[in-house]
């Protein structure tokens, strides 16, 4: 699966549920990559490279917060099955009924 047919799909998927996350996701694999292997190019450009950003949002779960984190992490299983990224989810304290506020911490590493 290309890069491009996986963010169609996180695109779908997600957008609705978690458009940061989404949005996250779709530079991690568009913009930043699974690196290239020529020689002289700008860190975090190559393939060996280590690479991490954050993004954090707040989401309302409609009072379904089980299933707000099952398809995110069906997603995320997705992303990490096709390509070298991977995501780490950290809760913040609650933020009022029916929301939560998620910070993702995404990288590429090769050690991974």
């Amino acid at each position: 699966m290309t890069p491009y047919e996986l963010s169609s799909i996180i695109h779908r998927e997600l957008s609705s549920l978690a458009p940061r996350l989404s949005s996250a996701l779709n530079r991690a694999l568009n913009e930043i990559g699974e690196g290239s292997a020529l020689v002289g190019m700008g860190k975090g450009t190559h393939v060996n490279d280590d690479v991490s950003f954050t993004e954090s949002e707040i989401i309302n779960t409609g009072g379904d917060y089980a299933g707000v984190i099952v398809k995110i992490t069906a997603v995320l299983r997705q992303l990490e099955e096709n390509s070298n990224w991977k995501v780490i989810i950290d809760k913040k304290p609650k933020t009022g009924p029916n929301k939560i506020e998620l910070l993702y911490t995404l990288f590429r590493s090769q050690d991974a």
